[in-house]
């Protein structure tokens, strides 16, 4: 799989032992997750693998979300401790999906929702 994906095999071979290694000990050093983000070990082939990269394209529908992207029950409140941004949230350009948007939304909003999460769960008193 290292060949088609165009990978050299030994640091292929090196991330598949370490992500074995952190899914053993229930916790990513790279990216912070745990045991959960992490469901089984990668020990027995055959291995596949998909190529996954932002697209335009938008939602017309989704989760209503705010200028927090905090998002929103029926009555425009906020529900505490939920963000969302990207593909999940909609009405964020009206009527009409505009072409090359979306891309911009992801990371932007994705951006400004890791923010207000990271910023919610630093302070002493969030549920």
């Amino acid at each position: 799989m290292a060949g088609q994906l165009g990978i050299p095999a030994d640091q292929f071979a090196q991330a598949v032992s370490r992500y074995n290694a952190w899914q053993k000990a229930g916790h990513d050093d790279d990216f912070g997750r745990s045991a959960t983000g992490m469901p089984g070990a990668l020990e027995t082939a055959p291995f596949y693998a998909v190529r996954v990269k932002p697209a335009i394209h938008h939602t017309m529908g989704g989760l209503s979300v705010n200028t927090e992207t905090q998002v929103l029950r029926a009555d425009g409140t906020p529900i505490g401790g939920l963000y969302a941004a990207g593909e999940v949230t909609g009405g964020l350009h009206g009527a009409n999906r505009l072409g090359g948007n979306g891309v911009a939304d992801i990371v932007v909003n994705g951006r400004l929702a890791g923010l207000a999460a990271s910023k919610r769960l630093a302070r002493s008193d969030h549920p």
